[in-house]
């Protein structure tokens, strides 16, 4: 799998971490601040959970060689999935939810 990631992906790999990431984006804060360079970070998490097709998260999977049984586990959290909105004090009806995982899945 590492032969596959890019060099920036730090987190979750063997032997690296975020620390040098967030170490320099600290430092670039710090001179900014120092030097009253006004700094914007946009940080675009939609993108994180929200748009992964999940055709292709089992694709990746499999490309990877995770385990089938592992990969039969996670297309099972993956399907049937669905959602409601709370608008005021009332919901809407149920609708399927097709791409993306839940905020904060391990995957």
């Amino acid at each position: 799998m590492e032969s596959k990631l890019e060099d920036c992906q730090m987190g979750f790999r063997p032997n690296q971490s975020t620390t040098d990431n967030l170490f320099t984006v600290r430092q670039i804060t710090e001179k900014c601040h120092k030097f009253n360079i006004e700094l914007q970070v946009f940080i675009d998490y939609t993108h994180a959970f929200d748009s992964g097709y999940r055709d292709k998260i089992i694709k990746c999977l499999n490309d990877y060689k995770i385990p089938s049984k592992l990969i039969k586990l996670i297309t099972k959290t993956l399907q049937d999935t669905k959602a409601r909105v709370k608008v005021n004090k009332n919901y809407t009806e149920k609708f399927d939810i097709l791409t993306g995982v839940k905020q904060g899945d391990p995957l």
